[in-house]
């Protein structure tokens, strides 16, 4: 009990004074003999130091997980964003417990824009969630003055090469800016392509940049369109990745991941990423080989709304209400 309730120190002190009450009660009574010590002295020592020690351990593993818990909640936020013009559906799950360094961030843009970034960290555990909150707070402070992500790439990979130099630990990252007329603007550093969710077909072929953290200047290039109708995908490789545990088979892959998206029934954003985390779950039986990141996005006004907000523009009308504050 004293172990239990002070660790260690209080485990090792209680055996210490039941050995001492033993060997005065050896002294005292002629009923007790005194081989008696040699077993017992020893078992209070190691029950209390053992069991001591699981508790002190067991409080340090429940602090550290409320830390990791304040982090993964920073770099994957479980409350998913409510935005005006755009719906939004995420889905978060860590290859391994503790924390991981798969981030995403669904912020507001200059002009009314909406800035989302689907980033993955090479390695595990805290190095890596450090350097994902990182960066993801240079891009939370940069996006309000920009609509360019291109540019808000770059200033990441500046400031990640200022504050860690050049590291293994590189970042992939892509980032997808979404105007009020439904125009898309992206980038992608290393990072797979954005997917339509009505085929799972990339929305555009684009050559992507080398990932963050690996060299001063980031040869990154902007790619346009418009979201699709029935909404667009964001994902880290670990969707790509799994892979049942025996490694007889392939990787889920692009052909069995654009398969199950064009076989979705007309899914919301949220409805895509849940049914997708739970297939590649399955598919690697139970145990993803990587973290798991998924943001999918489509617009909640009808296609041709946006095709009246582009003529309307053209003819110097005003466009939709500003999207305001996220």
């Amino acid at each position: 009990m004293s172990a239990l309730w002070f660790g260690r120190a209080g485990g090792l002190g209680t055996a210490a004074a039941a050995s001492a009450l033993l060997l005065v009660a050896v002294i005292v009574s002629s009923h007790l003999q005194g081989w008696i010590l040699l077993f017992s002295v020893p078992a209070f020592f190691i029950v209390g130091h053992l069991l001591g020690r699981e508790v002190e351990q067991r409080r340090v593993d429940l602090r550290d997980m409320d830390r990791l818990r304040s982090i993964q909640n920073a770099l994957a936020p479980a409350e998913r964003p409510d935005l005006p013009l755009l719906e939004v559906g995420t889905s978060y799950v860590p290859a391994q417990a503790g924390v991981a360094g798969d981030f995403y961030l669904v912020t507001e843009g200059l002009n009314n824009a909406t800035v989302i970034v689907v980033g993955d960290v090479a390695g595990k555990g805290m190095t890596a969630a450090k350097r994902a909150t990182f960066v993801r707070a240079t891009l939370t402070a940069c996006s309000p003055f920009t609509d360019d992500p291109v540019y808000l790439l770059r200033t990441a990979n500046a400031e990640l090469v200022r504050q860690y130099g050049f590291a293994a630990e590189f970042i992939t990252m892509i980032c997808v800016v979404v105007q009020p007329d439904g125009r898309l603007i992206w980038s992608t550093a290393g990072h797979p392509p954005p997917l339509s969710l009505s085929n799972g077909e990339p929305i555009a072929t684009q050559e992507p940049a080398f990932p963050l953290g690996i060299a001063p200047d980031l040869p990154a290039v902007a790619s346009h369109g418009v979201l699709p109708d029935a909404g667009l995908l964001l994902y880290t490789d670990g969707l790509l990745d799994a892979r049942p545990p025996s490694g007889r088979y392939e990787t889920l892959g692009f052909r069995r991941l654009g398969r199950i998206i064009s076989e979705l029934p007309d899914p919301s954003p949220q409805d895509a990423v849940d049914r997708l985390t739970r297939m590649a779950e399955t598919f690697a039986s139970g145990v993803l080989p990587d973290d798991l990141c998924l943001v999918a996005l489509r617009s909640k006004l009808p296609h041709h709304a946006w095709r009246e907000s582009e003529s309307d523009a053209a003819a110097g009308a005003p466009s939709f209400a500003p999207v305001g504050d996220l």
